[in-house]
């Protein structure tokens, strides 16, 4: 008789497995990258040919959303997904997505307009808090050594790219066709080259658009990263942990256990409680009159209730108290970080006698170099300009 065969446990999750990490996306920066889809990257002193493709729109929030036009309306095409990030936050100096790209509230925003309403801060810290804008689009390379004729992400701001482009549509609108999958036209970028010592530096020169060898079928959408959730956007809570660089709530849980003033405070919580219990009606209204707590109807209210009663308004007066230690908290926290902040940014300027601290010419050359980007006087470069964002 044969043995019925076992059922393995491993059939239905390796297969799974498989499945997770041939579609989960990969981090990259402040984007959330699909797994399959590769970056584009633009280099210094090359020309390239990029075929501009559309993705179906899913945000409710797009940036660009114009329901009188149908532009970037849900279900609908669109070309590139504008967004906003904050530099320079936290103890890693990252870059991040500003949460009111998608409409949201954002901890960093809230604290610049703060410093404006209470005029604490120098112009250089709120600077340095402002946001810069950026698009997102989805570009098949043509003809290119490095890159397959595929579809990819190209991420690049506002100012190095996408304000050239408006300026070459205004000149012929005929020209804004080029994104279509059909009728649309092939984009000729030359990127010059600026370089100090062995450092060469890309920046967008010029724009011609000419006529696609081919056209795409709609199928091509289907391999269309969807830019919209290409975002990470971390929730209000992280984003100000991080701005803050306060302990991350995930770190908090690791700790070994409340700390002594709270133990303490535990144990005269418990011994309250159990003096409660054995109060008479006389002590248990001194003890509410004097920690403010007024309760209707407690000379009549029969004594069990009347010790429940006082018990609910103590823990809440509890929870008030706690929530005011904690926003102290933030707050001191928030007053300590701008003060060094302020601080670095000061000492760091006194000992510059040249601005930017790369050597390129300040207020003339931001966003024509890698180093930009990272750049800890970027704001203030940019409004050395005065070039609206």
């Amino acid at each position: 008789m044969a043995r019925k065969r076992k059922r393995s446990i491993f059939r239905d999750r390796v297969a799974n497995n498989s499945h997770k990490q041939k579609t989960q996306s990969s981090s990259y920066g402040y984007l959330q990258i699909p797994k399959g889809v590769d970056i584009f990257k633009e280099e210094p002193s090359t020309r390239v040919f990029l075929d501009f493709l559309p993705y179906r729109v899913t945000s409710e929030r797009h940036m660009d959303r114009d329901d009188s036009l149908g532009i970037a309306v849900p279900g609908e095409l669109w070309y590139k997904r504008p967004f906003l990030i904050h530099r320079n936050i936290g103890g890693g100096n990252d870059a991040v997505v500003c949460p009111t790209s998608v409409g949201k509230k954002c901890p960093i925003c809230e604290y610049r307009a703060k410093l404006f309403k209470e005029g604490s801060a120098s112009k250089e810290e709120t600077d340095a808090l402002k946001v810069s804008r950026r698009n997102l689009y989805v570009v098949v390379p043509i003809g290119h050594k490095e890159y397959e004729e595929k579809p990819h992400i190209w991420d690049i701001s506002q100012y190095l790219f996408q304000d050239m482009l408006n300026d070459e549509i205004e000149d012929d609108p005929e020209n804004a066709v080029f994104p279509d999958l059909e009728e649309g036209l092939t984009l000729r970028i030359r990127f010059g080259e600026g370089s100090i010592g062995s450092n060469r530096f890309a920046e967008t020169s010029r724009i011609d658009f000419r006529e696609r060898k081919r056209g795409y079928d709609e199928e091509i959408l289907e391999e269309v990263p969807n830019l919209d959730e290409c975002l990470l956007i971390h929730p209000y809570e992280k984003l100000e942990r991080m701005f803050l660089e306060l302990e991350d709530e995930e770190d908090a849980t690791m700790d070994e256990g409340p700390s002594k003033p709270e133990l303490e405070r535990d144990e005269q919580r418990d011994e309250e409680e159990e003096d409660l219990d054995g109060m008479s009606r006389r002590e248990l209204l001194d003890f509410a009159r004097d920690r403010g707590i007024r309760i209707r109807g407690a000379k009549t209210m029969p004594l069990r209730r009347l010790r429940r009663t006082i018990k609910e308004e103590l823990e809440d007066l509890r929870e008030v108290e706690e929530k005011m230690e904690e926003e102290e908290e933030v707050e001191r926290k928030v007053t300590h970080s701008s003060k060094e902040h302020g601080k670095a940014r000061k000492e760091k300027k006194e000992k510059e006698e040249n601005p930017c601290p790369y050597g390129h010419v300040f207020g003339a050359d931001c966003e024509k170099f890698p180093e930009c980007d990272e750049c800890d006087k970027w704001d203030e470069c940019i409004d050395a300009q005065d070039i609206p964002f």
